[in-house]
């Protein structure tokens, strides 16, 4: 809904349909800080009395997955930044198709992301699931690399099925990535858990511009065909680490039962 305003306000190129647009903006903002208002308070669960406090940046394993994580975040940049690059300046398919690509990604995440979610209840099947994701991705560099120097008539196709295979994948490393943050995390902390999570997030947007850009767009159909393979293996590392991670934590004390009467 935004891109779509904003090409309004592209359209009509005067401050006033600027002005308005950041205003809009701004309301936004509001109307979902009266939302989150009306959300019921949750108490705080009791951190222990002894040990370290901020216990999420001495978990290696957790650490170890929110790099991994992070890195696997720069396939947004793909669709973001390198895709309409390579649509523009590599390929023969007309640039209307950039926000097609876009708008299939729209789509297919408004409509399937909760149930591309299933599975990722427990660490194993998230695993999985970010394994699939890596998959994916890979398998979406390579059919952007097949669109460039091919008659418009094979571009254009093969661009819209890496869109959409790639849409798949980030489904299932989104599903994948809130799965394993909050399962690795102790119930008293899951702040601080969800504080060093975004912080892998944050590298991989850091990193993404120049990386996509360096290997999709310098590099060309090798670069991409790059970038594929270390989807690949890091989509491949997340189950092991998480399996590392999982022995990590403490046991779970079992429920004492009711005494009888």
């Amino acid at each position: 809904m935004g891109t779509v305003l904003a090409g309004f306000a592209l359209a009509a190129d005067t401050r006033g349909a600027y002005v308005t647009l950041i205003l809009l903006d701004a309301a936004t903002y509001l109307l979902a800080a009266a939302v989150l208002l009306r959300l019921p308070p949750v108490p705080p669960m009791p951190a222990p009395a002894h040990g370290p406090r901020l216990i999420a940046l001495r978990d290696r394993p957790f650490l170890a997955f929110t790099v991994l994580d992070g890195l696997m975040s720069m396939h947004f940049s793909l669709i973001n930044i390198a895709l309409p690059l390579w649509i523009a300046g590599h390929t023969t398919a007309p640039n209307w198709l950039i926000s097609a690509c876009l708008l299939v990604n729209t789509v297919v995440v408004i409509l399937f992301q909760v149930r591309a979610s299933r599975g990722t209840e427990d660490l194993a099947g998230a695993g999985r699931a970010a394994r699939r994701a890596g998959v994916l991705l890979a398998a979406a560099c390579a059919l952007f690399a097949a669109g460039g120097g091919v008659p418009v008539a094979f571009a254009v196709p093969l661009l819209l099925a890496g869109a959409l295979v790639h849409v798949v994948g980030e489904l299932w490393h989104a599903a994948a990535g809130w799965g394993i943050s909050f399962g690795l995390a102790p119930a008293h902390a899951h702040g601080q858990y969800q504080g060093a999570y975004g912080m892998g997030m944050q590298l991989g947007s850091m990193v993404a511009p120049v990386v996509v850009t360096t290997l999709a767009i310098g590099w060309g159909v090798p670069g991409w065909l790059v970038l594929g393979v270390v989807f690949l293996l890091l989509g491949a590392l997340v189950p092991p680490v998480v399996r590392w991670a999982a022995r990590t934590r403490p046991p779970v004390p079992e429920p004492v039962p009711a005494a009888a009467g």
